[in-house]
């Protein structure tokens, strides 16, 4: 028992400081630890979103193109009424 009380007075601080050292270190590593499933977690939302966005955009692109193809459309029969009409005009000026 003396040689304990003995090695704790000679080594005390020593002893105090790799006590607090290995508190710290396994303390940090647990945080560590928690930080990095948390990581990745957030990793693999952003994935999920990232594949959301993509789909997303792919729709939005299919629906532009289909509004670009109506518009399209839309504007021939705007030509070909014009034209009809102008043809009338001409048909009834000319009687």
């Amino acid at each position: 028992m003396q040689e304990i009380i003995e090695m704790i007075s000679n080594f005390g601080i020593s002893l105090v400081i790799v006590g607090l050292f290995l508190y710290d270190w396994f303390t940090t590593r647990k945080d560590m630890q928690k930080t990095l499933e948390q990581n990745s977690m957030c990793l693999e939302e952003i994935q999920n979103t990232n594949k959301n966005t993509a789909k997303s955009l792919e729709l939005l692109q299919k629906s532009m193109d289909n509004q670009s193809d109506f518009l399209q459309v839309h504007d021939k029969r705007c030509e070909n009424i014009e034209k009809s009409i102008e043809k009338i005009e001409i048909r009834m000026e000319g009687k």
